[in-house]
C-alpha cells in the first residue's frame, strides 16, 4: 500500500470533559487486575491538571494509530531503509512530527523521532532525546535486517493542548504573561533544567518564557515526563482526557547515569505497583539508595517525588524505610517517574526497558 492511502494521520486529542473515568478498550483495569489484549485497542486515560497553585507531573502514556508497518531492509548509523518505496510524503514537518517505534530485535521499544525521509528510507535522531547519541549500529544493540517497526505521528505543544481556536480549544488556561497563564513544563535533558510554556493570548501561540517565538511545534517525546502548573481559578476542568491507542511492545527510555535525573512516564494506561515495575539487566539493585538506583514516584496527594529502590531479592523499599515492603506501591496511569542510574552509562547500558503489565498479541 503507498502511504498516501494509508488513513489520514491520528493525533491524540484533549477532551475538555467534567468526566473522571479510565478505560482500555472495554476493560476496566487497576493495579492488581491482570488482562489480556489480543489485539490494540483504543483507550482513555483521564489526567488531573492539579489544583490552583500546584504543579502536577504526568505523562503521555497512549499513542497515535501508526501510519505505517514495515520491517528494516538496511540499517546505517541513523538511518532506515526499506524494500520498497511507500514514504511519498515529507514525514518531518515542523510542527507535524512522526516517530519510529521498533516492534522486535534488541531495539524493540525504542522510539525514535524522524528527522528526514525518501521514499525508501526515514533518518532518525539516535539521541533519544538525551545528551547523548546511540547509533543503530552500536556494539550489541544494533538494529538488523528483518526487524519490524511502525511510523507513529507524535504531538507538540499545539496538537497536544490546543491553539485556542474554535477546532483546537485550550486544554489550560492562556494569559498575557506566563505569571498569570498556566504552565507546560518540560525538561531540557542537556542543560538538566525545566523550560515553562505557556499559551500567550496576546500573541496566539505557544511561547516559551522569557522568549517571544512561536513554541506550538515544540515536541512531546511519547516517553517523557511533563508537568502542569495551575495559576489560573477560571480552569474549565480540573481533568484532561487523553485518548489514543494501547501499547503492545515494551517501553525503552533512555538514562544518561552518572547520577543525571530522567523524567519519563510509565508507558501504559493502565495502574501498575512497583513490584510489576521491571526495568531490565541495566538497573542496579542495592542495599541503599547510595549503591541502588533510584526511581522516584509523584505523589499528587503531598505533591512530592517519594523515592524508592530495589534491593537484591527485587523486593522494593522507600528511601530511609530499608524494612518496608513497598511492592504493593500503585503508579496510577499517566504518572511521571524520576530515574536515577549511580553508574556511568553508554550504547546499550543507557537503556531501561518497561515490560508490558498486560498480555497483547505479541506476549501471548
Amino acid at each position: 500500500m503507498n502511504f498516501n492511502d494509508l488513513p489520514q494521520k491520528m493525533r491524540k486529542k484533549i477532551l475538555i470533559l467534567g468526566v473522571i473515568a479510565m478505560a482500555v478498550s472495554q476493560a476496566s483495569v487497576n493495579a492488581t487486575s491482570s488482562v489480556s489484549v489480543a489485539s490494540l485497542p483504543q483507550g482513555m486515560v483521564v489526567i488531573s491538571t492539579g489544583a490552583v497553585g500546584s504543579t502536577n507531573y504526568i505523562s503521555l502514556p497512549l499513542s497515535s494509530n501508526a501510519v505505517y508497518t514495515g520491517s528494516v531492509s538496511s540499517v546505517g548509523p541513523n538511518t532506515i531503509t526499506v524494500s520498497n518505496t511507500p514514504f511519498t510524503t515529507n514525514l518531518a514537518n515542523i510542527g507535524s512530527p512522526y516517530f519510529v517505534k521498533f516492534l522486535s530485535g534488541t531495539e524493540a521499544g525504542r522510539t525514535l523521532l524522524i528527522t528526514s525521509n525518501t521514499t525508501n528510507s526515514l533518518t532518525v535522531s539516535t539521541t533519544d532525546n538525551s545528551s547523548q547519541t546511540v547509533n543503530l549500529q552500536t556494539s550489541n544493540f544494533s538494529v538488523s535486517s528483518g526487524d519490524s517497526f511502525e511510523v507513529v505521528p507524535g504531538d507538540t505543544l499545539a496538537s497536544l493542548f490546543g491553539t485556542n481556536t474554535k477546532g483546537s480549544p485550550l486544554a489550560i488556561t492562556g494569559g498575557t504573561s506566563y505569571a498569570s497563564a498556566d504552565w507546560v513544563n518540560i525538561y531540557n535533558p542537556i542543560t538538566g533544567s525545566w523550560q515553562i510554556y505557556f499559551f500567550n493570548t496576546s500573541l496566539s501561540y505557544w511561547t516559551l518564557e522569557g522568549s517571544s517565538g512561536n513554541a506550538n511545534s515544540t515536541v512531546l517525546y511519547p516517553y517523557s515526563g511533563l508537568s502542569i502548573t495551575r495559576h489560573s481559578p477560571s480552569e474549565p476542568f480540573p481533568y484532561i482526557v487523553l485518548t489514543g491507542r494501547v501499547p503492545e511492545v515494551q517501553v525503552m527510555v533512555k538514562t544518561t547515569g552518572s547520577n543525571a535525573i530522567t523524567y519519563v512516564s510509565t508507558g501504559y494506561p493502565v495502574g501498575m505497583t512497583l513490584s510489576q515495575l521491571d526495568l531490565g539487566s541495566n538497573w542496579t539493585k542495592g542495599t541503599s539508595t547510595a549503591t541502588a538506583d533510584v526511581v522516584s514516584v509523584w505523589n499528587s496527594s503531598t505533591k512530592t517525588f517519594v523515592s524508592y529502590y530495589q534491593l537484591p531479592t527485587s523486593a522494593w523499599c522507600q528511601a530511609g524505610s530499608p524494612t518496608a515492603d513497598k511492592g504493593s506501591t500503585v503508579l496510577p496511569p499517566g504518572c511521571c517517574l524520576a530515574l536515577q542510574q549511580h553508574m556511568t552509562v553508554s550504547g546499550a547500558t543507557s537503556y531501561l526497558t518497561l515490560s508490558v503489565p498486560y498480555a497483547t498479541s505479541n506476549n501471548l
